[in-house]
Order: C-alpha cells, then structure tokens, then sequence
C-alpha cells in the first residue's frame, strides 16, 4: 500500500515537493522508477538522524511490527511535537501510536491500492493534537491520489476498511469470474481478459460520469423479460444473491479488522 500511495501522490501534476522513503528491503526498479521524481531512498532510518526536521511522516508498514517503527521514529525522525505522523497501517488505533510517541499530531488514514491509479478513497481521522494546518495539508495529499472523506470517530474505521480497503480485491475478483466464465463459454483467453475488463472499466466510468444512481443505471439496462432481467434474478435472490454474499464478506473482512485493532 505504501508504494502505491508513493506512485500516486509523485505522478499527480500538482505534487512538487520531495520525498525520502526509508526502506531496508527496496527493490532496485523501484528506485529506477522513482529516482527521478523526487524521491530519495534509505536503507536505514539512522541515515536521516537529526538531518532534518520533517513537517510530515508518513507510515506505512506492516502493522506487526508498529511498536519497532514508531519507537525508532522517536529515537531518530521526530525532533519536536510538531511533526504529522499520518499512519496506514491497517488495525493499529491511534492510542496505540499515542502510547508510544505522546501528544505529537496524529492522523490515521486507510487508502486503496487504487491510490497508484489516482483512483483511490481514502478514510481519514486525527487524534486532538492535529490542527486545521495539518488537516489542509493531508487534504491536499489525499486529493492528488483520489477522493477521501473524514470519518466522526474511529470505530468507523473498521467498516471503512472492509468496503473500501478490501473493496479492490472483491472487484478484481469479480472481473476475473466475468474472464473465467467467459472462457468457459468459448472465447480465447485474450478476448475473455478483453470483454471483462471492458465492461467493468465502461461500467465504472457510467457510475462515476453519468451522475445517476447505480440502481436507476441497472434498472435502465434491465428490459422487461429480456435477458439481463433473467441473470439478475439469481444475483438478486434474497437468500443466495450478491448481496447477501457479498455483505457476509464485509461482515468477515470487518471482524478480523477488530480483531488485529484488539490484538
């Protein structure tokens, strides 16, 4: 997730600042890709000790080990209480970071992959500490990569992350059972990978640019008797349909959001 935020937020035409990314394990495209875009690569934190005071810090880790991050954002990067620590890491509340790192400015984010596509949504809270700045400033970052939207509390941010953190993967599976079927009724491979990415990617632009409501859009294509009307009865069904389905996977995806906050 942390590359694909880099990607968005370096290839939007309104970022002009630059950006040192800290990273023992970084492949050597990525440093191909990005060396000319601002963005410096570290090995190791103690590289930026006390070399600058940074106004923003973003992590973006793998949240097992979020105790080892922001104790040695404490001990090297974050010289005074001013600095924003804006957190991905998926589970992990912000008084968990506030145990670790005191009353510095906090704000929580969970984007999408979607965000490499300038594509995203993201969900955003902060801790007391932030200031309208702070606020402004991580406004203007999540806008290059997309839409977000500020949360009311914390809590939310379980259900955010299992529609909308998770909500990539349920689409691109969806759209890999589209090619499956599709080959399964006699296209090449190539021409199934075609239609299915077609109609999601027509679909998606008729939901975003027609601003009329993905229910009237699927009554308007659905004909009386015709053969749209006779698939949908079976993804409609009350029992066995999408959205049963589909809203138990939310249901999983947000209990083992809990369940990694709690641990």
């Amino acid at each position: 997730m942390g590359s694909s935020l880099l990607e968005g937020i370096v290839k939007s035409d309104n970022f002009d600042g630059m950006v040192d990314v800290i990273e023992p394990a970084i492949q050597d495209f990525l440093k191909e890709d990005f060396k000319k875009r601002k963005v410096n690569f570290y090995s190791d934190i103690k590289e930026k000790k006390d070399t600058i005071d940074y106004d923003l810090i973003f992590v973006a880790t793998k949240p097992n080990i979020y105790e080892e991050i922001f104790i040695s954002l404490k001990n090297n990067l974050i010289i005074n209480n001013e600095t924003l620590i804006v957190s991905i890491l998926a589970g992990i509340r912000i008084s968990k970071i506030e145990e670790i790192l005191g009353s510095v400015p906090i704000i929580r984010a969970m984007p999408n992959i979607a965000a490499s596509a300038l594509e995203g949504m993201t969900a955003l809270i902060g801790n007391k500490t932030i200031t309208n700045k702070d606020i402004l400033n991580v406004d203007l970052i999540f806008e290059l990569i997309g839409e977000k939207i500020w949360l009311e509390n914390e809590t939310q941010m379980d259900s955010f992350t299992a529609i909308s953190g998770s909500g990539p993967a349920y689409f691109f599976f969806f759209t890999e059972c589209l090619k499956n079927i599709a080959i399964e009724e006699g296209f090449t491979e190539d021409v199934s990978n075609k239609i299915s990415q077609q109609i999601i990617i027509g679909s998606g632009k008729l939901v975003k640019d027609s601003g009329i409501d993905p229910k009237e859009l699927r009554e308007n294509v659905t004909s009386p008797n015709g053969t749209t009307e006779a698939g949908l009865k079976i993804l409609l069904d009350n029992e066995t349909g999408l959205l049963d389905k589909l809203r138990e996977a939310i249901i999983e995806a947000k209990k083992r959001s809990i369940e990694i906050s709690d641990n």
